[in-house]
Order: structure tokens, then sequence, then C-alpha cells
């Protein structure tokens, strides 16, 4: 009895230990949101993937500060003229703004991509075009909504595969557009690298339907603005870039062409998150991983019925004693075989035939000696006839 509780005291240990590592396995702190085109949005509607392959490349560098308050963590956005900007190495994102930008901002960010620095614009209906204004920029955003008869399943989901040589379209084919905007060129500063085919038409009046005397196309989508020693990169439809849209068509080559534009010759890489207005703030959860595989759950199942088995009853201990004779006893059985096998050969190689024949007659009273000789015979003149062969 008493061994038997100190066993359960050690499988209780055992069991708690287990259970906590493989908690602290399966569930980890991120930071998450709900909110359209946040890189901290792992949903469809986010672009956490694209912020995770700038992570991958080494060139990911943070645009938050997390504050203790109390006994809770808050993710703080930092303003975007609080980002510390160097034109040499960094790169600067902004995906889908909602919030509008001061003319301060504007005017720091112009001088970040005047003196060299990198900026991808992504925007479609919100407010990239007060930024592109206050930062002097030749290029803006039309905020309509660009139709198609190039489409898959509905108008608004246009097909664009009229694209430019360039690295952005490397071994980019076609690309699944959502909802697209149109870039009005400033062809003197600007060249456009992605557009809409020719039987597109800018729907100005909401209707889906092409009426007379709103425009034609083909209208760029995707464009390069030089403004002094830096580039400005501008998107029509920052929805490409979202997580639930990467799968279709050339979108994820597309996505991280992106990627490596912005990164390439950069040590850094920061998206400007501070103009959102998060209906869903960021917070610091904590999430299942879901990291363990359906196998591997089997068998946690499995073993934690046969660890209380263990506990609570002798049955492991027997079947475990009973298993460990039964295969004791067959190895034994296999090794006095094996030698009683070899010793009889050992014997055999240094007998005649004469001395062969009466050994097996002795054995075997029944068989014929003659025919005996005659086997034993014909297996001399086989193995010398062999290893002549070989000679």
């Amino acid at each position: 009895m008493r061994r038997k509780l100190k066993r359960g005291y050690v499988a209780v240990t055992i069991l708690t230990v287990a259970i906590a590592l493989l908690g602290l396995c399966m569930v980890a702190p991120v930071i998450s949101t709900t909110t359209d085109f946040s890189i901290f949005n792992s949903g469809w509607n986010g672009t956490s993937r694209l912020a995770v392959s700038t992570y991958t490349a080494g060139k990911f560098a943070p645009s938050f500060v997390v504050q203790s308050t109390g006994t809770d963590l808050e993710v703080v956005q930092m303003e975007l003229t609080e980002i510390e900007l160097d034109p040499s190495t960094a790169a600067l994102v902004i995906i889908g703004p909602t919030e509008e930008y001061t003319l301060a901002e504007g005017e720091y960010v112009g001088d970040f991509v005047r003196a060299g620095g990198i900026l991808l614009l992504a925007d479609d209906f919100g407010t990239g075009n007060t930024l592109l204004e206050h930062m002097g920029a030749a290029c803006r955003f039309s905020n309509r909504l660009a139709i198609d008869l190039a489409f898959q399943k509905s108008a608004e989901f246009s097909v664009c595969f009229d694209l430019e040589e360039d690295p952005m379209t490397s071994n980019v084919t076609s690309l699944l557009l959502n909802y697209p905007s149109t870039v009005s060129l400033n062809p003197s500063v600007a060249d456009g690298i992605a557009w809409t085919s020719v039987a597109s038409w800018m729907d100005e009046d909401g209707d889906r339907m092409q009426d007379w005397g709103e425009p034609r196309g083909p209208f760029c989508i995707l464009a390069r603005e030089s403004m002094g020693d830096g580039t400005l990169i501008l998107l029509s439809d920052p929805s490409v870039l979202i997580n639930g849209m990467r799968e279709y068509m050339s979108n994820e080559i597309f996505a991280e062409n992106v990627v490596e534009i912005v990164s390439s010759e950069r040590e850094t890489v920061l998206f400007d998150e501070s103009h959102r207005a998060y209906f869903d703030p960021v917070e610091i959860t904590t999430k299942f991983t879901g990291s363990i595989s359906t196998n591997g759950k089997v068998a946690i199942v499995l073993l934690s019925f046969f660890f209380m088995l263990w506990v609570a009853t002798d049955l492991i201990d027997s079947a475990f004693a009973f298993s460990y004779r039964k295969v004791r006893n067959v190895l034994a059985r296999f090794i006095s075989i094996f030698r009683r096998e070899k010793k009889a050969e050992e014997e055999e190689k240094g007998m005649s035939i004469d001395e062969l024949v009466e050994a097996v007659s002795e054995r075997h009273p029944e068989w014929r000696k003659g025919l005996i000789r005659y086997v034993l015979e014909e297996r001399e003149r086989h193995r010398k006839y062999v290893e002549r062969d070989r000679r």
C-alpha cells in the first residue's frame, strides 16, 4: 500500500510538470487585432504575413511600444513623426490608412523620401492622398472603383494581367484585385507598372454598370514615382497584400517581390500603424497555437490513459512482467536452437563421408545409406566445383 501511495505521488508530480510544459508549448502571447490591413491582424483581412516575411528577411523594425498598466500590458503605436527614419538605411510601408495625415507628417515623410528613402503606400479609398499632398508628390489615388470585364466571380474582383517588366512583377503572370481604385499618373516623374484591361471603366456612380461618360481604361494600379534621391511606390489596391488574397493567382509572388524591393539594401523596414481608426484595439492576448498535430493529440490521450492505469492499478506492471517473461523465453529458445545447430555443423565439418553416413543413419535409421552417401558425395562434388570456379 505504501509503495502504491509513493508511486502515486511521483505520478501526479510528473503529470503536473508534463501538463505545464504542454501548455507552454501550445499557448503563446501574441499582439492581435481584427482591423483591416493591420500587420497585427492574422485573419484573412490582415497583412500579418507581409510583416512576417519582412521579419524573416531580418529587416522588420517595430513602430510600437509595449507599456505596463499595472497588471495589464498595453500596445501603444508610435506617431509617424516619432519613428526614426534614416533615408539611407530605412524603408516605410503604409497600407490602407484611414486617418488623415497632418502637414508636419507629410513634410517629415517627404524629406525622408527625397533624401533617398523608400516609401510603399498602398491605398484605395482611404486617406493616402492627404499624405501625398503634404509630402509634395505628383501622383494621386483616384479614390474611385475600377470595374473590369476581366474579372473572377464578380466585377469587383478584377484580374490584372497587363504588367510591365519590373522587379516587382518578376514571375508574376496575373493579379487578382479586390475592389481596386486607380493611380492618377504624372508621366513626367512616374512610371506605370501594372494596368487594368482596355475593357475597364471608372464606376463613378457606383451602379457597377458602364454608363455613358464614365472614363474608360486601361488604368494604372501600380506605379513608381521618383522624388529627389528616393522612391515612392503606389499601389491602388491594398487588398492584394492581405492574408486572404495571397493564395490567388500570382498575388503571393507579388507580395514577396514587394518585400524584396522595399527591404533590398535596407537595414530596417517600418510599418506605420498609427493612422488607423482601431475599432478593435491592438492588445496582447494568449493564443492557442495549434502546433500539435492530430496524431500528437491522439498520442497524448493514449499516454494519459495508460499513465492513469499504471497509477491506479497493477495491470500495466503485470502486462509488462508477462511480456518480459515471454520475450525472454522466446529469445532463450532461439539462442538454444542456434547453439545446437552451430555445434552440429562444427562437428560435421571434421567428419569424413563414411562417418557422416553412420551419424545420419543413427539419427534416421529409416533412411537408406546408399542414398545418404549419394547426397553427401554430390554435395562435396558441388562444393569443390564452386571453389574451383571462384579461383
